[in-house]
């Protein structure tokens, strides 16, 4: 008795090929792997080799992107004032971010320098060669 492929609406097989059945002396000894002569009518192709194949990064990212548009574009309700004073609130946290990354840069500079204040250029370690 044959395999019949997927079965689809009506009971059509959805153009699938119908798969051979496995020879007699397959099934004694275990299945053997499937070859390429079985599935040479499938549909089936890797991602690679399909045009237009779905990539579900590339739609996250869409999806992401579209995401970010709608919100910098819709007010969603809210009153003009909201909107002009959450610029502003943005704006002075940038700056807020910029006064604790400059206090930073500006204490790894003081650090720098009493370092090589204290300290001598670094010695590199000696090495010996024999050459006996």
């Amino acid at each position: 008795m044959s395999q019949r492929g997927p079965i689809g609406i009506n009971g059509t097989n959805n153009g699938h090929a119908e798969k051979p059945s496995a020879a007699p002396e397959q099934a004694v000894g275990g299945s053997a792997p499937p070859t390429s002569e079985e599935y040479a009518g499938s549909p089936r192709k890797p991602k690679s080799e399909r045009e237009n194949a779905f990539d579900v990064g590339g739609w996250l990212v869409q999806g992401l992107v579209g995401l970010s548009e709608e919100l910098r574009h819709s007010d969603l309700g809210l009153p003009e004032d909201f909107w002009v004073h959450a610029y502003a609130a943005r704006k002075e946290a940038l700056l807020a971010a910029r006064a604790l990354v400059d206090a930073a840069l500006e204490k790894c500079a003081a650090e720098d320098e009493a370092a090589q204040k204290t300290k001598k250029s670094p010695q590199r370690g000696q090495v010996s060669i024999d050459f006996g």
